[in-house]
């Protein structure tokens, strides 16, 4: 007698493919919070019951969403290695081009793929237990750059940088593919991780303010996230900002509400709407109380750790929340314009350069550093330190 399962896994795969594309969409345009067996069966047109008989439970048809990604992944790793036929994009000058195309499909025809990824990795990266299949998806992504510099002497390390820092920065240039200063901001780190790479650019400082200009032009849309007159909460409302802020490390920020934190913190709703009358001011409680907590850890430590990892999920999240709340768009943009603010003079000094002498090139690295910092997250593996993420460098 054959069970439930014997029967589904006998099915052929494609009988299936339906669903879990189905199932991608709805990641994409939802998020995984807003992706169960019914979201999933209405985009589909069929019935939840459908899916438990042929997939399974929720977690089964993540699972199988994570396998389609890593088969198509490994289909567009042929698909670019075709189109670079065979050049070397270092020693041509068009590895710029190849970064900054990969980070636009997949702000375009990538856009599902390259979200869903996204999503994969963040969810991972608090359960890595629940998602063995990340490491190889993670994989595929390093292993394109590898295709595609597999002529250049330092193929390896530059291809992982390359690879971690497009893991960083992806959901910045889905969210942000409208927005032309951020744009030309990740031009301008990206040319900063190629004076990195060892092509012997140097940096004009013309450049390098050209850089932080775009750092200051992106504060425009970033201001509702901000308010000049905001002071570090003190007594009950500092209290309750490091309330949200647990909150948002332990369940992220769509988590967030006056009820949730009420809950928290054991106090009456009315008590944080009169400390925090609006879901923005929530937000940015957590999120700057979090940054305090991040520049408290540098100020006291000497470990060379690139990325605080309650910092790295909080960007990323705010990043996917704003696809589909725009209220949190701000935040978002302001966290890609701060990439390096508070680590710049360490990684300048690990880089072996003055500080404030290539602000691209540091950005660079500490994206790079997020992006290394979240995969290790995803994937239970040792998370490197500043000096070895850009020790190649110096070679």
């Amino acid at each position: 007698m054959t069970t439930p399962n014997d029967r589904s896994s006998a099915r052929p795969a494609q009988d299936n493919s339906s669903i879990v594309d189905a199932a991608r969409k709805v990641v994409a345009t939802k998020g995984l919070s807003g992706m169960s067996l019914r979201t999933v069966a209405e985009e589909a047109g069929t019935s939840v019951g459908s899916i438990s008989y042929r997939i399974g439970d929720r977690a089964a048809l993540i699972a199988a969403i994570l396998g389609r990604e890593i088969e198509l992944m490994a289909a567009t790793r042929v698909q670019w290695r075709e189109r670079l036929g065979g050049l070397d994009p270092v020693a041509t000058g068009i590895l710029a081009d190849l970064i900054c195309e990969w980070l636009d499909e997949g702000a375009g025809a990538r856009r599902v793929s390259a979200t869903v990824t996204c999503e994969l990795a963040l969810l991972a990266s608090r359960d890595p237990a629940a998602f063995p299949g990340m490491a190889a998806l993670l994989g595929e992504g390093e292993a394109l750059w590898r295709d595609l510099l597999c002529a250049s002497p330092k193929a390896g390390p530059l291809a992982l940088f390359i690879a971690d820092y497009c893991l960083d920065e992806q959901p910045f240039s889905i969210l942000l593919a409208g927005e032309t200063d951020y744009r030309l901001l990740r031009h301008s780190t990206v040319r900063g991780m190629l004076r990195e790479s060892g092509q012997g650019q140097a940096c004009p400082g013309d450049a390098s303010a050209w850089h932080m200009a775009l750092v200051d032009r992106l504060a425009v849309p970033a201001s509702p996230a901000h308010d000049a007159t905001a002071k570090v909460p003190e007594g009950n409302k500092a209290v309750l900002a490091d309330h949200i802020a647990d909150l948002i490390s332990s369940q992220g920020v769509g988590a967030l509400s006056h009820r949730a934190v009420a809950q928290a913190s054991g106090t009456a709703t009315s008590s944080v709407a009169h400390h925090f009358p609006a879901h923005r001011d929530i937000l940015f409680a957590g999120v700057e109380t979090l940054y305090r907590r991040m520049r408290s850890e540098i100020r006291s430590s000497n470990a060379a750790t690139p990325a605080h990892s309650e910092i790295v999920r909080l960007t990323h999240e705010c990043a996917l929340t704003a696809l589909t709340d725009p209220a949190v768009l701000p935040f978002a943009i302001d966290m890609r314009r701060r990439r390096a603010e508070n680590v710049h003079v360490q990684f300048a000094q690990w880089l072996g350069i003055p500080a404030g002498s290539d602000r691209a090139r540091v950005q660079a690295a500490v994206m790079a550093s997020i992006g290394a910092r979240l995969r290790a997250m995803a994937t239970q593996s040792p998370p490197q330190t500043g000096p070895d993420l850009v020790r190649f460098f110096q070679e």
